[in-house]
């Protein structure tokens, strides 16, 4: 039942694609495509794809992404491997996420640690209670990752 895949797969040793994935309230969507055009007409970035879709509210989770009803972009970046590429998309992404936070959005949390910890906290402004949690229940930091390493300061 499965068709071929050869064609996605993607072996370049100097470009990577990475995802992005910004929420933002319905009634804020297009006034916040307005204003991330303004961004990418004026930035370098290899942007491949966006995908939209509907995300409900969620009030359950310590990092909830979706406060409200939102809709999500997904963005498909294709990005350099060098340190000047990385810092290139890192720029063009901090600024994308400022946009998305000015229209009362957020961004999905687990890919590279691009946002600031401004950002973070803006996005996200029950991070520290979700830290205190995870030091709670593992106080002797068996579980770690980057994510935790970046932002639980």
């Amino acid at each position: 039942m499965r068709g071929a895949s050869k064609f996605m797969e993607y072996d370049n040793s100097s470009h990577t694609e990475i995802l992005q994935e910004y929420f933002v309230p319905v009634d804020e969507f297009a006034s916040y495509l307005d204003d991330l055009r303004k961004v990418l007409d004026k930035e370098d970035l290899n942007l491949l794809n966006i995908t939209v879709r509907y995300v409900n509210e969620d009030e359950e989770a310590v990092l909830s992404y979706a406060k409200e009803e939102m809709f999500a972009l997904v963005l498909l970046i294709n990005q350099g491997k060098s340190n000047n590429e990385i810092e290139k998309t890192e720029k063009v992404i901090r600024q994308m996420i400022d946009v998305t936070l000015d229209h009362r959005g957020s961004y999905y949390l687990p890919y590279y640690s691009y946002p600031t910890q401004a950002q973070m906290d803006e996005a996200y402004p029950r991070n520290k209670e979700f830290f205190q949690q995870k030091k709670q229940f593992d106080p002797n930091e068996v579980f770690l990752n980057l994510f935790y390493k970046e932002y639980s300061q």
